[in-house]
């Protein structure tokens, strides 16, 4: 049964690869752009599409079941910036990585796992977990911080909810290394065969980070590292993610309004992986689960197995919406840097703590 199971997803593919429909400069603005109202996102691009006569153009939908490669025009493309703006990879992972992921998320939401970050309005009403460590600009953080979703702190006092406490994180925890050990395999094999360059430079963060000791990360109230003997040693297994980020986000749902990932590091992808079970399909008729790229005049197909290197941080993106019978089928598992956690670690100031200099 796993066997057929195997072969239901993990195939070969096919490799396309396609440039923009649209003109270069409509999306080099986003490379070059000062840091603008997030809000007003939708209303800059379509104006500037229909400044162009690019509205009401369709976008091109891209074919389902293909690898999928779009070059980046950007100038240090290929150098100090990913050779690609997006590279698709077509039922890339096989059931057991699915069943895998799927298996432990379940189980920390039986545990009553929440999240604690609020993110953007995702189909299912509900914010994503953040796992994993972050460094964003904060006043009152200098340090790399472990998330609150990934901790799951104690919610009252008494030995109790400090016992349900452990348990739950010990789930997320698990299903943390369970995204890590399938980044680590199938992820990292893809990013090497298309662009090596920057999985290197993903590497090379990575071997920095694993050499930080529980005193140089940031537990917030916990004060502490909370993890007892025998349980969970080694903080930085947590954050590797297949040295392909320091930080997931898994949800149900999805992101569907038009937004950039303005704190990803634009030197690195961001990756997703799509997840779901093969008899529990959605309706894509209408493109329904697509990921749309606007300045690029591209819809590309996400489907169970399916995993995406993209540029966030300067590629405008959204999600179309899934039918509302449909939103429980996918699960979304998003990996990223935070850019200011990755130019500290090659670039540290004098006064950070050890474990951040060369």
């Amino acid at each position: 049964m796993r066997c057929k199971r195997e072969a239901v997803i993990a195939t070969k593919h096919p490799s396309l690869t396609i440039q923009s429909t649209f003109p270069d400069h409509i999306q080099a603005r986003y490379c070059y752009r000062p840091r603008h109202n997030t809000s007003l996102i939708d209303g800059q691009i379509f104006s500037l599409l229909r400044e162009h006569a690019l509205l009401p153009v369709a976008p091109k939908v891209l074919p389902p079941g293909t690898d999928i490669l779009i070059p980046s025009t950007h100038p240090d493309a290929g150098k100090a910036r990913p050779a690609y703006w997006l590279i698709k990879k077509a039922n890339l992972l096989t059931g057991d990585h699915v069943d895998r992921i799927m298996e432990t998320f379940a189980r920390a939401l039986e545990l009553g796992c929440k999240p604690h970050i609020q993110g953007a309005e995702r189909t299912d009403g509900q914010s994503a977990f953040h796992a994993g460590a972050f460094l964003k600009p904060c006043a009152s953080k200098s340090l790399p911080w472990v998330s609150m979703d990934t901790l799951q702190p104690p919610r009252s006092s008494g030995p109790a909810a400090q016992q349900n406490s452990m348990r739950r994180m010990a789930a997320m925890v698990d299903l943390c290394l369970a995204i890590d050990s399938v980044l680590n395999t199938r992820g990292q094999n893809a990013l090497k065969r298309h662009d090596p360059r920057t999985l290197t430079r993903s590497r090379r963060l990575h071997q920095t980070i694993r050499t930080a000791s529980h005193e140089d990360i940031d537990y917030g109230r916990l004060q502490s590292n909370p993890f007892p003997p025998g349980i969970f040693d080694d903080i930085t297994r947590v954050l590797r993610f297949g040295n392909l980020g320091t930080c997931v986000a898994i949800s149900r749902g999805q992101a569907e309004k038009l937004h950039l990932d303005l704190n990803d590091d634009n030197a690195i992808y961001t990756s997703i992986m799509v997840l779901g079970k093969p008899g529990e399909l959605w309706d894509s008729s209408r493109h329904q689960g697509h990921l749309y790229l606007p300045t690029l005049g591209l819809m590309v197909p996400m489907t169970i197995g399916d995993m995406i290197f993209f540029n966030a941080s300067e590629l405008p993106h959204l999600v179309i919406k899934l039918d509302e019978a449909d939103k429980h089928k996918r699960t979304i598992v998003t990996t990223f840097t935070c850019a200011q956690m990755a130019d500290v670690l090659e670039h540290p100031p004098a006064f950070c703590v050890p474990w951040m200099r060369p």
